[in-house]
């Protein structure tokens, strides 16, 4: 296993070539991107496995003049894209995929998965505009602790599980950021996210191939997100 020395999109090309390099024959590699950049990179060099790309639901943003304080003031390659967006005079950029990242992912065969975040959507919609907190929360938040990207590797392989390309109980590589770019990568099971927590069918965590040494989390509002 692979220990990064800090979290953020520096350690992309290293995530991919772990991946690339992985033993098991698995057939699903899934990346979890927001701009489709990841995939793109992962597809351009993984040519043995099926790659999903997992991406954002319709209607969230960065704002980008709440974007000076917590991860994108501690990463140095996130503080640099939001610095470019500032001096751009952006006020909201979506996260979805770029039209040129859709043009190369058809390109390379990948497909895509938009939807629904499993512990995500409507959990963020009640502590914003709720104010409430539940218990999907503190699963999630506690995934965080080993890193962001270990939450996003379960939610973005239930997401495609749930789309039906990949089968229930299929392992499957899977990797993703902390908020942008690649620092983490699983081995897990799938499963549809109704089964998440079945005693057999389950999602679980098989074995860990890369992450960083100490994560950095996003605060639970992500006042940077809306």
């Amino acid at each position: 296993m692979k220990v990064f020395e800090r979290p953020g999109p520096v350690n992309t090309d290293e995530t991919i070539h772990i991946l690339q390099n992985a033993p098991r024959e698995l057939e699903f590699l899934v990346v979890a991107s927001v701009t489709g950049e990841s995939a793109v990179k992962a597809a351009e060099r993984i040519k043995n496995r099926k790659i999903i790309c997992v991406t954002c639901p319709q209607g969230m943003f960065w704002e980008v003049n709440a974007m000076n304080a917590d991860l994108f003031e501690k990463i140095p390659e996130l503080k640099a894209r939001r610095d470019e967006w500032a001096k751009k005079r952006l006020e909201r950029v979506p996260l979805s995929i770029t039209d040129e990242n859709k043009i190369k992912l058809k390109e390379l065969g990948v497909e895509v998965v938009r939807g629904t975040i499993p512990l995500f959507g409507p959990t963020f919609s009640m502590r914003l505009h709720l104010r409430k907190t539940t218990s999907l929360d503190i699963v999630a938040k506690t995934l965080e602790l080993i890193s962001p990207g270990t939450l996003v590797c379960l939610e973005a392989v239930m997401m495609a599980t749930d789309a039906g390309i990949i089968p229930e109980g299929e392992l499957v590589y899977a990797c993703a950021g902390t908020e942008m770019g690649l620092d983490t990568a699983w081995i897990v099971k799938a499963c549809a996210s109704a089964n998440m927590f079945h005693q057999t069918k389950g999602f679980r965590f098989v074995e860990m191939l890369a992450k960083p040494a100490l994560a950095l989390a996003p605060s639970i509002n992500i006042n940077y997100l809306r």
